[in-house]
């Protein structure tokens, strides 16, 4: 039986990913930073609990021994910041507090598990588009998914380039309704059973998604500065 680590998978999309992945004949593991809650997800969904918290992971040796070989991770969890404040408005706490949860802490549990993650393993880090937009551009959030993104992007190329069967890639929902952001479902916002439909799609489709970010209408992103390259193959 193939194992899952899902992070933040106590509610929203990382229990809905952990559920279908479930579903698929995986044994899962519930990463979550409360223990209450996290336990609770485990029980429901017939997991188990392993604590997981981005902000602390002096326990890694514990979830290393936790999980043992790991076939998935899925990098869900994270925080938001503030994701209405204006860009001019965030201080340096505040963007640094969400750097380190959401890329140094998704890169130390990565970094923890490589020795644990199968030879033919997968890395899944839910994301975000990170251009900002009129309609959606929280600075702290965003910064912290660029740094994510690269990483993704950089890991995928060092697999591809040793040779390994190890692959990693980014996913980006869309819009989901989650009390990350308040929205609710409907019209363009997708249920979290939605979106995890398509990000757990990406396991079997059949497609090498290494390194690059798949968009929720299945679209990739192999790199963001398109012009840039095109400058560089013509020069």
């Amino acid at each position: 039986m193939k194992k899952a680590l899902i992070t933040g998978a106590n509610k929203g999309i990382g229990f809905e990913i952990a559920k279908q992945l479930k579903a698929a004949g995986y044994e899962i593991f519930i990463g979550a930073r409360n223990a209450n809650r996290g336990q609770e997800a485990a029980t429901v969904l017939g997991g188990k609990y392993v604590p997981v918290d981005l902000n602390d992971l002096h326990n890694l040796a514990e979830i290393q021994q936790a999980v043992g070989t790991l076939d998935v991770l899925v990098n869900n969890a994270g925080i938001p910041g503030d994701m209405h404040k204006s860009g001019l408005d965030f201080s340096d706490r505040e963007l640094r507090e969400t750097m380190e949860v959401n890329f140094f802490g998704t890169h130390q549990l990565i970094d923890g598990l490589r020795t644990n993650l199968a030879a033919d393993g997968v890395i899944i880090n839910v994301t975000i588009p990170v251009t900002p937009k009129a309609y959606f551009s929280p600075l702290a959030y965003q910064t912290s998914k660029a740094a994510q993104n690269v990483l993704t992007m950089n890991y995928g190329m060092v697999f591809a380039q040793s040779g390994s069967q190890r692959r990693i890639w980014g996913f980006m929902p869309g819009a989901v309704a989650t009390d990350l952001n308040g929205l609710a479902a409907g019209g363009f916002v997708k249920t979290p059973a939605a979106a995890t439909e398509l990000i757990v799609a990406t396991l079997s489709d059949g497609q090498n998604h290494n390194g690059k970010l798949v968009n929720w209408d299945g679209s990739e992103i192999a790199a963001y500065e398109v012009d840039f390259n095109q400058l560089s193959v013509q020069g």
